[in-house]
């Protein structure tokens, strides 16, 4: 659901910023926005890592407080936390993407 969701996602973003940005400043833009976007992932990296070893991991062992409800559905044992953080990151921006779709001020950013 997270990777099915972000071409819809980036897609618009792209969109504004090649109608609405000068073509001699879109480099600086872009390299900006990358800079945002690789930090933002340097981040995301680190606290993926520790949820899923010292929180969902333990939470969906054999055993474990999700074990019966969450792992009858994804199962549980090694590897259940970090594919519980996708399946949760895959709703969250599957749920952002329809707000921002449904922004009317959003949609009239497209007014060059």
């Amino acid at each position: 659901m997270f990777f099915a969701v972000l071409p819809f996602v980036n897609t618009p973003i792209e969109v504004l910023i090649r109608r609405n940005i000068d073509n001699r400043k879109q480099g600086r833009v872009w390299s900006i926005i990358s800079t945002i976007t690789y930090l933002g992932s340097i981040v995301a990296f680190i606290v993926a890592g520790f949820l899923a070893d010292k929180v969902f991991n333990p939470l969906l062992e054999v055993n474990g407080q999700l074990a019966g409800t969450v792992g009858t559905i994804i199962g549980v044992g090694e590897g259940r936390g970090i594919g519980l953080i996708l399946i949760v990151s895959g709703i969250i921006i599957s749920f952002i993407s329809m707000l921002i779709f449904r922004n009317k001020l959003i949609k009239n950013l497209d007014i060059y």
